[in-house]
């Protein structure tokens, strides 16, 4: 962007067209640049960013450059000529988008509920000799056919001992008669997310329904605590003291939780150690886990809203679910 508020973005010639139609500014052009030599396009393609950024710069006399990421080839380039005055401006923005406009949560929302409303879908299918692979890639057909422009992450479809692994990746193993399955997943709509973890109770499954009370209940008391001006940590330690308590401290191996929007990990960071503030206008996970290795895991995960006296709770979904 210049002094007088014209953005040029530059994108590779692949992109152009797209990015004319889905960029609706005022004071806007697109410049196309290849790294290789290209067909006669009609188009006026410039090289590299890197070689032609800084070019750019000097013609404009610029005297500060704020960038969001400061470790790439364009960005060293910039500094060969301005040193000092190439600014980290990184801590700034993700600053300025942990804070939602009602726009933006409404497009959460909705990722969502897409999101619950696939898990729904694919409750009756957890049945007895039902692979973990088989409920992930029905579950992504639901989330795609419900509307989502595609996933926030890659899902998580955990079955018994295996949901003792917080990052688990789905393999073929099937459901048991008494079982557990353990979902992680999110729509993503218009670029923005939505993260969303259940742990589904199939048939009788004795010391995992206690525990799945007891991360209900820190899920309840977290939140409870949320609000304006709260610190991050505290939120965190309200979850761990539940847990803790219950005698399943040393299996809550992660932090509480993380702020959500364009990427499905931003600020804030809901942990012990954080330094981050909640604010009004945050949209945060609250997703207390136990991971008792070779036996079971459990995580329940709701999305909130950050208001000044408390928090929205965004889901609608049930957290103790029993097939």
């Amino acid at each position: 962007m210049d002094r007088d508020g014209f953005v040029t973005a530059f994108v590779p010639a692949l992109d152009y067209w797209r990015a004319l139609d889905y960029i609706k500014l005022e004071k806007f052009t697109v410049v196309p640049y290849a790294t290789y030599k290209l067909p006669d396009m009609e188009l006026n393609v410039v090289q590299p960013p890197h070689e032609y950024v800084p070019e750019v710069l000097k013609k404009l006399s610029a005297r500060k450059v704020g960038v969001d990421n400061p470790y790439n080839k364009l960005v060293d380039e910039i500094r060969k000529t301005m040193g000092p005055n190439v600014l980290d401006l990184s801590e700034r923005i993700a600053d300025a988008r942990a804070i939602k406009h009602e726009e933006e949560v409404e497009l959460m929302r909705k990722a969502l509920r897409i999101t619950e409303e696939s898990v729904e879908k694919v409750l009756n299918e957890l049945k007895p000799g039902v692979s973990e692979k088989a409920v992930a890639a029905l579950v992504e057909y639901h989330m795609r056919s419900e509307g989502a422009d595609g996933l926030a992450f890659e899902t998580i479809v955990a079955f018994g001992p295996n949901a003792a692994y917080p990052h688990a990746t789905v393999t073929d193993r099937t459901l048991g008669k008494d079982d557990i399955a353990v979902m992680d997943l999110g729509a993503q709509v218009s670029s923005y997310s939505s993260d969303l973890t259940r742990t589904i109770l199939v048939g009788n499954v004795g010391e995992v329904k206690k525990v799945v009370e007891v991360v209900s209940e820190a899920v309840a008391v977290s939140i409870d605590f949320v609000k304006d001006g709260v610190s991050a940590e505290e939120v965190d330690g309200k979850a761990r003291d539940i847990i803790r308590k219950s005698g399943y401290g040393k299996y809550f191996i992660h932090s509480l939780g993380h702020g959500v929007g364009i990427e499905v990990h931003e600020k804030p960071r809901i942990a012990q150690g954080s330094k981050d503030v909640l604010r009004e206008g945050m949209v945060v996970t609250i997703e207390p886990g136990v991971y008792i290795p070779g036996k079971f895991g459990v995580r329940i995960e709701n999305m909130v809203l950050v208001r000044k006296y408390g928090a929205e709770v965004l889901n609608s979904l049930r957290t103790i679910i029993e097939v």
